[in-house]
């Protein structure tokens, strides 16, 4: 069998050694001592048969899953260091050096391809494509072997997990970016993709993930919320209501496991996080002081200006704390969007509505079509803290809305107290060093910020 390296990430794994972890998956529902699944000549060898079963493409669907549910909180920190959901209280200047983190938060293109370029590793890029990746292998499995019961579920599943993917790709990526993936346990290399192209692969993916997700109401949640979400993106707002609409206010998709922690280190010389308060002048005001969607810690005073209070949220800290990746809170809130963009009053009632789940007032109307999105997008910043959504938001209202971005990125002096500036990049850059090392068909890097 022919494979050949597939993706640039910290994990590469190669297809038989992705088959050696889901076979030992497999053994664990094999009781101990039978025969069948695990007995072969070399028990190191494993076969593509050995896994050419029900409980093989099971196994390979819950591998697929795992990688979903362990790779997005860590997809979701990358975009809150590059938008304005969290920032670094800078101790010492010789921290920033090749410190991917800062990087990002400065939103420095050329200093991130570097940093990836150095470890060989384009992170971003790297984690979303093995998921891909992965959702390949088990949606061949699920459709050879899976039983005609439980078929329909796998599908909806894994269509799910592919079209998401291939969607935070295209809200988070620089276009350009390849999207790799494996035929016939044979790695297939894709050319570079503009925005729109990733968007409307999303979406037929997405199309498959309806289809076949009928019958769980969390597949059908996570299908319908994210293909509501890339209609969104691409301008198609009846549709994106219309496909959200039977999704329930209480439903949700969410990790098993806690999302990345705010990292509450306090020392002389190092990097500190803390929530984006106002960063870059045009940040949201994450840190609102009794808001239940954004609980609270008091972090620190921040070092290069004694007036300025750290926080972080102690959202997402408890070990059984989820990240959650589609729900039907988020329906509402495209809903809102909708009403908001067909000039329609209903916005105001659905944020109201959510907002007294909570326990919150309802929101005062600024009485402006600029204003209200302003506020529109401030509630989808605080429903959706730390979940992946904000840079698809800033880049929307960029693209649907002809903001610019200086007015929607964190711009000027940055916060951290050494002399540097925000770039100007509006996306996450892969490496082109990286990628023409393996992929033939990538020549130029990123074709816009």
């Amino acid at each position: 069998m022919h494979v050949s390296p597939m993706f640039l990430s910290s994990s590469r794994v190669t297809y038989r050694a992705l088959v050696r972890r889901l076979t030992l998956m497999v053994s664990l529902s094999v009781a101990m001592g039978c025969h069948g699944i695990l007995d072969v000549s070399d028990p190191t060898l494993i076969q593509d048969s050995d896994i050419a079963n029900g409980a093989g493409a099971n196994a390979q669907r819950l591998n697929a899953s795992t990688a979903f549910m362990n790779n997005m909180p860590i997809v979701a920190r990358d975009v809150a260091y590059f938008t304005d959901e969290w920032t670094y209280d800078v101790t010492a200047t010789s921290v920033l050096t090749n410190n991917r983190f800062a990087l990002l938060d400065l939103r420095d293109s050329h200093g991130i391809e570097q940093a990836d370029e150095t470890a060989n590793n384009d992170q971003h890029l790297g984690r979303l494509s093995q998921i891909y990746w992965q959702t390949s292998i088990a949606l061949k499995a699920a459709n050879a072997y899976a039983a005609d019961s439980v078929r329909s579920e796998y599908l909806g599943q894994l269509y799910g997990i592919r079209g998401y993917v291939m969607l935070q790709m295209a809200e988070d990526l620089c276009p350009g970016f390849p999207i790799n993936d494996v035929v016939d346990s044979r790695t297939t290399y894709g050319g570079p993709l503009t925005t729109d192209s990733a968007m409307a692969w999303a979406g037929h993916i997405l199309d498959s993930a309806v289809k076949y997700s009928r019958d769980s109401a969390r597949f059908v949640t996570l299908a319908r919320v994210t293909k509501g979400r890339a209609l969104l993106d691409q301008g198609k707002y009846d549709s994106a209501a219309a496909v959200v609409a039977s999704v329930a206010t209480e439903d949700s998709y969410a990790t098993e496991g806690t999302r990345p922690n705010m990292s509450i280190t306090s020392c002389a010389t190092c990097l500190v996080t803390a929530l984006g308060n106002g960063e870059g002048g045009n940040g949201v005001f994450f840190a609102a002081p009794g808001d239940p969607r954004v609980p609270l810690r008091f972090l620190r005073v921040r070092h290069t200006n004694p007036s300025d209070s750290l926080f972080v949220t102690t959202k997402g800290r408890n070990p059984s704390d989820v990240m959650t990746l589609a729900s039907g809170v988020e329906a509402r809130l495209i809903e809102a969007e909708v009403a908001l963009h067909a000039g329609s009053d209903n916005w105001k009632p659905i944020l109201d509505n959510l907002r007294a789940t909570v326990g919150l007032d309802t929101l005062v109307d600024p009485g402006t079509p600029d204003s209200r999105l302003d506020l529109l997008y401030r509630e989808r910043a605080l429903w959706l803290l730390m979940t992946g959504r904000r840079l698809g938001d800033m880049r929307r209202l960029i693209t649907n809305y002809g903001r610019g971005a200086e007015t929607v990125f964190p711009t000027g002096v940055w916060h951290g107290g050494t002399g540097a500036t925000y770039g100007t990049a509006t996306s996450i850059p892969f490496s082109l060093v990286n990628q023409k090392r393996y992929n033939p068909n990538i020549t130029t890097g990123c074709t816009a910020r």
